[in-house]
C-alpha cells in the first residue's frame, strides 16, 4: 500500500522526503482553517446523536481521515460519490490493518499479502492517484498558475518528484500519519 515515501525509506531518501513533506506542512500551517468546520461538525453531530457508551476511536478514525483527505486533496471530488469514498475509507482502515499485521512479520511479510490486501491497496493507489490526474490536468489546462490552493501541495510535490506514482506514495504516506496518529492521540486525551 505505501509505496516510496518517508515509511518505507532509510537514508537519504529518507532525508528528501521528510524535506519535502516538511516544507510542505510549514505552508499549510497557514491554510483556512474553515475547511475542517464541516468534519468537526459532522464528527460532534454523530456524537451526540448516540446513546449510551461511545467507542470515539472509530469516529476519530473516520474524522481524521475526512481532515487529512480535504488538507491534502481538497474537499473531496463529488463527481466521485458517497459510495466511492466509502470504498476508499473501508480499503483503508483493511489495508492499513493488515500493514500492521506485515509490518510484525519484519522479514517474512511477504509471506502475507492476502488478496483483498491487494485488492484494498488498489483502491487507495487508485483514490489518491485520480486527485493527483485531476490536478495535473488542471495544471496543464491553465499553465499560468497552480491551479487552486487545495491542489497547490499535490502540484508543489509534482514540481519536485517529477513522477505522479511517487507524489501519489508520499499523499498515502502523509494520509496514514495525518489518520492514525492524531486519532489514537485524541482517543488518548479522552
Amino acid at each position: 500500500m505505501l509505496g516510496e515515501g518517508i515509511f518505507t525509506q532509510d537514508g537519504r531518501p529518507w532525508k528528501h522526503s521528510r524535506e519535502l513533506l516538511r516544507r510542505q506542512f510549514v505552508r499549510i500551517n497557514f491554510k483556512d482553517l474553515s475547511t475542517f468546520d464541516r468534519h468537526v461538525d459532522d464528527l460532534v453531530t454523530g456524537l451526540s446523536s448516540s446513546d449510551g457508551v461511545i467507542d470515539l476511536q472509530p469516529a476519530f478514525f473516520r474524522f481524521t481521515l475526512a481532515t487529512t483527505t480535504a488538507l491534502i486533496f481538497g474537499e473531496p471530488d463529488s463527481r466521485l460519490g458517497d459510495e466511492y469514498h466509502e470504498t476508499f475509507a473501508s480499503s483503508f482502515d483493511y489495508a492499513s490493518m493488515i500493514s500492521a499485521i506485515r509490518l510484525r512479520l519484519a522479514d517474512l511479510e511477504w509471506a502475507y499479502k492476502p488478496k483483498a490486501f491487494r485488492r484494498a491497496c488498489d483502491v487507495v493507489k487508485s483514490y489518491a492517484s485520480h486527485f493527483v490526474h485531476e490536478a495535473l490536468d488542471a495544471q496543464r489546462s491553465d499553465c499560468s498558475s497552480p491551479s487552486t490552493e487545495s491542489q497547490a501541495l499535490i502540484l508543489d510535490l509534482y514540481a519536485e518528484l517529477k513522477d505522479p506514482d511517487l507524489v501519489r506514495d508520499q499523499l498515502v504516506h502523509v494520509l496514514i500519519a495525518g489518520r492514525d496518529t492524531t486519532a489514537c492521540l485524541m482517543s488518548w486525551t479522552l
